[in-house]
């Protein structure tokens, strides 16, 4: 053997101890949803009980969007990596007469652009099934699918600067009330501190007497603000405004704050 040939054996050896190590750990396991197609995927949905996550691709853009958040802007790299690992997961076959979790699971149902089912899994503590009917599978490293919005999302508040508020009035029935410097302080830096975490659809949430402020910008531009308990000791607030674009497009949207407004 000359040398040429013992360096290409030397550049090959970790490639096929690779190999070796690859189909050692795949020996007995079997694919979690061995018919999915990645690339068709349009249409994510997540469940469990009452709480539900709906993603679709823009047909025009092919974007991805938040469905059961107002069509909020998606996270495509999150996504996309979701879509690539669950078509790739596999899982070992749990013995019989293992007993059945109790818990309810998370299911997961991947559909083509024309509702066709792609993907149907159910997801327990360390386990799978493909739905329906499927092997149960002791599954080690399946994906995150977490039941929240902001999650899957790529959406960012409006920025409103605590420096530009001029000034901020609560709107009561006899007309704007101008608040105190302190409490208009306490307002801008709330506005300012606006983050997608945990944000929900504007038109899920019920703002029957909602808290009211007009926030004017030092610029002369006009910001209506609303909040309302979440029920779990936050707040959802609502901003609008007939002036400013980037707000305008946030309106759709509810944003969770810790402290309520004055």
């Amino acid at each position: 053997m000359n040398v040429r040939h013992v360096l290409l054996a030397l550049l090959l050896a970790p490639v096929l101890i690779f190999g070796v190590q690859l189909a050692r750990r795949q020996a007995g396991t079997e694919l979690l949803l061995p018919d999915l197609d990645r690339t068709s995927v349009a249409r994510i949905e997540l469940a469990r009980g009452r709480e539900q996550v709906v993603l679709g691709k823009r047909m025009d853009t092919g974007a991805w969007e938040v469905l059961s958040a107002a069509d909020a802007p998606g996270n495509d790299q999150r996504i996309g990596a979701t879509i690539d690992r669950l078509a790739t997961l596999r899982g070992r076959p749990l013995p019989q007469g293992t007993p059945r979790q109790q818990r309810e699971p998370l299911e997961i149902r991947l559909s083509d652009a024309r509702g066709r089912v792609l993907g149907h899994a159910a997801f327990w503590t360390g386990e799978a099934a493909r739905l329906p009917g499927g092997t149960r599978l002791a599954v080690g490293s399946a994906p995150p699918l977490p039941l929240w919005q902001s999650a899957w999302a790529s959406l960012t508040p409006p920025r409103i600067a605590p420096e530009d508020v001029a000034l901020v009035e609560r709107l009561t029935p006899e007309g704007p009330v101008a608040l105190p410097t302190d409490a208009a302080v306490g307002v801008a830096k709330t506005l300012a501190g606006l983050t997608p975490t945990d944000f929900v659809a504007g038109a899920t949430v019920s703002w029957m007497g909602a808290r009211q402020l007009r926030v004017r910008m030092a610029d002369g531009q006009v910001i209506d603000v609303q909040q309302v308990p979440d029920g779990e000791g936050r707040y959802h607030l609502r901003l609008t405004s007939d002036t400013r674009a980037d707000v305008r497009a946030a309106r759709r949207f509810a944003f969770r704050v810790t402290e309520p407004l004055p």
